[in-house]
């Protein structure tokens, strides 16, 4: 269930939200667009960090569980979305 970008498309993805920006007329920017540029990338790389910490902290709590469950099965995948939305509430957020 992991969501990994390489840096080529997270590129990608900075470079269309660049275009939008440019093009749109209702987006009204100032500053050097080389800076917004920066700090997009950035910060699609800071959610999919936060994605794979949220995962993680889930997938350590459903093994630790005292029965066996296994990956994939459709109590593994209740339990993964209840502790991401866990992990979600305490940082207080939510992506439903």
């Amino acid at each position: 269930m992991s969501l990994k970008l390489s840096k080529n498309r997270v590129n990608y993805l900075t470079k269309l939200i660049i275009d939008h920006i440019q093009t749109s007329e209702d987006i009204d920017y100032s500053g050097d667009i080389g800076n917004i540029r920066f700090k997009i990338y950035h910060l699609i790389l800071d959610e999919l960090k936060l994605f794979e910490d949220i995962e993680t902290a889930a997938q350590e709590k459903i093994v630790s569980q005292k029965k066996n469950i296994p990956d994939g099965s459709r109590e593994w995948e209740i339990l993964f979305r209840k502790y991401s939305n866990e992990e979600l509430n305490k940082l207080g957020r939510n992506w439903e």
